[in-house]
């Protein structure tokens, strides 16, 4: 049993370490090379952690391998267009000035319910308003919108709106998260002035609180028992 389970966390180990060398980008945004490379991953962890008798070096050694040749072949992407193209595959544009191109449906094995199911995932009503629709490598449809079509921005409107960053969680059930802190050029003293300044009486009080760098924040108290 103890065997199994060192085994077991050996191989979780070497299967994250190799995911967070290939990159942070999502399952769902792999390129067609990674999404097969992190497949096979998962099939060679697998057999040396069901099967006790299959040495470790059975599922590390081709996990390194892979890992390996994906990075090679990410290096020289980036230094061959041409490569790039033959991994990862090309864009193609579908829907085109309100228009769904059906060769290319039909060329890429793709069904008219997917597209509109893509255009309400997208908030899109209608093809007619999508000036251009291309399906991404990574199987992720991009469009943009036909100018009658596109949301009214402030900028259109001449209005000019107060800054806005990017929230940083800065207090979780009552602590103060101290890496964000430092991140804004906070210390706990300021924190303590600004939860005050929002009539909170204690940090304990909140269980939710973000914190940009243009001052803008948001507080949500525990709810009393």
């Amino acid at each position: 049993m103890s065997v199994s389970l060192v085994r077991t966390l050996i191989l979780y180990v070497a299967v994250i370490c190799a995911m967070r060398l290939m990159g942070k980008r999502q399952i769902g945004e792999l390129e067609p090379s990674e999404l097969v490379i992190t497949i096979l991953i998962s099939e060679l962890a697998a057999i040396p952690m069901q099967d006790l008798g299959v040495p470790l070096t059975a599922g590390l050694i081709p996990i390194g391998v892979l890992v390996s040749i994906e990075i090679i072949i990410s290096f020289l992407c980036l230094k061959s267009r041409r490569l790039r193209r033959v991994v990862n595959g090309r864009a193609a544009v579908l829907i085109y000035n309100g228009k769904v191109d059906e060769a290319k449906l039909h060329d890429l094995r793709i069904t008219t319910d997917e597209i509109i199911e893509a255009l309400r995932q997208n908030n899109i009503q209608s093809v007619a308003d999508v000036k251009y629709g291309v399906l991404e490598p990574n199987g992720q449809l991009s469009y943009v919108l036909k100018p009658d079509a596109q949301p009214v921005t402030a900028g259109l409107m001449g209005l000019q709106p107060p800054e806005t960053g990017v929230p940083f969680l800065v207090v979780t059930d009552g602590k103060p998260v101290l890496g964000n802190l430092r991140r804004l050029n906070l210390t706990l003293d300021d924190l303590e002035k600004r939860i005050k300044k929002a009539h909170v009486s204690s940090m304990k009080d909140i269980f939710l609180m973000t914190l940009d760098d243009c001052g803008n924040q948001f507080i949500q108290r525990k709810e009393k028992p």
